[in-house]
């Protein structure tokens, strides 16, 4: 369990569910990948056919440490103009999906809680839209033809998959995990994955020859390893129970109980408390040969140059072998490369493999 993140989905206080306007047409579908704070943990899939507008959730549901799915569908009779049949509130996702929409307030209807309310364009752009839902901030990016493209809210951010595009769901990475190839030894790496992609110029992606992770980030800070390897031992005592909970997204891990995502986030807080800033590392994690499974750590600069990472969760070292660093991001952050990155391994963009001896 140590390499999963916990994941309490859709249970978050405060976090709309989704990402819509009068002007889909019927027939009219997308799909969404739904990050929290930079980690992919389930697609949102729209759909307006015949005066019936459908919101699907599917997400990762983490219960007694098994990682699975579940699924939560609502659908809703619309208008012409969009709003729900004998009612004045228009779906959310609706609201935002082809846009933007025009500045000024609706009442909105959160398709899953049902919680209504309103929700204001206060900055309208040719491909941009930001305001509020339900009081919570967000900022909205269209392609040339006014479709979404990403929603940021908070700390979660939608990114839109491009239509008939192969995709695999969230929970089956934390379930099954991302198959290692090339045996049992030798340093992981990425390769460029085999499959040719249809990629829109709306929908930028990031070039395979560059997918790096740089080694700091301007903001952190340097101190002594021996400083830093005895935080990470207090952090990993502080935690009785490794299982995943809530901790593991809340902004320093607070909780007696929690995962990776927790360790290193309260590693985070304990160091900027006193006076240090540290990068967080999203990336995989290989036990015993298996696959590799999201996982986090924290990564620290040294004083007189060089970085350390440290495993706070497990005390392992964190090896060539058995750790690959997708990204590395602030604590406090949104985390929105990380996502990009992870989204790109659902995608099938790359592939995880052992170096050889001869490499």
């Amino acid at each position: 369990m140590k390499a999963l993140f916990a994941i309490a989905m859709l249970a978050l206080p405060g976090i709309p569910a989704s990402t819509g306007t009068e002007a889909t047409r019927a027939g009219s579908s997308a799909r969404f990948v739904f990050a929290w704070r930079g980690v992919p943990v389930g697609t949102v899939g729209l759909s307006l056919d015949a005066g019936r507008f459908t919101y699907t959730s599917r997400h990762l549901h983490v219960r007694e440490g098994r990682a699975g799915e579940r699924v939560r569908e609502v659908t809703l009779r619309v208008d012409a103009a969009g709003r729900v049949t004998d009612a004045d509130a228009v779906p959310q996702a609706l609201w935002l999906w082809r846009g933007p929409p025009p500045e000024g307030c609706v009442k909105g209807r959160e398709e899953l809680s049902g919680q209504e309310g309103p929700h204001c364009v206060t900055k309208r752009g040719p491909t941009s839209a930001e305001g509020t839902m339900l009081g919570a901030r967000f900022r909205a990016r269209y392609d040339d033809q006014g479709q979404l493209q990403a929603l940021e809210v908070g700390d979660s951010r939608f990114t839109r998959a491009a239509p008939g595009e192969r995709l695999r769901a969230p929970p089956e990475l934390f379930a099954e995990g991302v198959p290692v190839e090339g045996g049992t030894e030798g340093a992981l790496r990425l390769v460029p994955g085999g499959q040719a992609r249809r990629v829109s110029e709306a929908t930028p992606r990031e070039d395979k020859a560059s997918f790096t992770v740089p080694s700091r980030l301007p903001e952190m800070t340097e101190w002594t390893s021996a400083e830093a390897r005895a935080l990470s031992a207090k952090v990993h005592a502080a935690f009785p129970d490794k299982g995943p909970t809530a901790a593991d997204w809340r902004s320093g891990g607070e909780g007696e109980a929690g995962g990776c995502l927790a360790h290193a986030l309260r590693f985070a807080s304990l160091a900027r408390a006193r006076g240090q800033r540290v990068g967080l590392v999203h990336g995989l994690l290989v036990v015993d040969g298996g696959a590799g499974r999201p996982h986090a750590w924290v990564r620290v600069a040294l004083r007189g140059g060089g970085t350390l990472d440290l495993d706070p969760t497990s005390l392992d070292p964190v090896r060539p072998d058995t750790h690959l660093a997708l990204a590395l991001v602030p604590p406090d952050g949104p985390g929105l490369e990380a996502g990009e990155r992870w989204l790109s391994l659902l995608r099938g963009d790359w592939r995880v493999v052992r170096a050889t001896r001869t490499e």
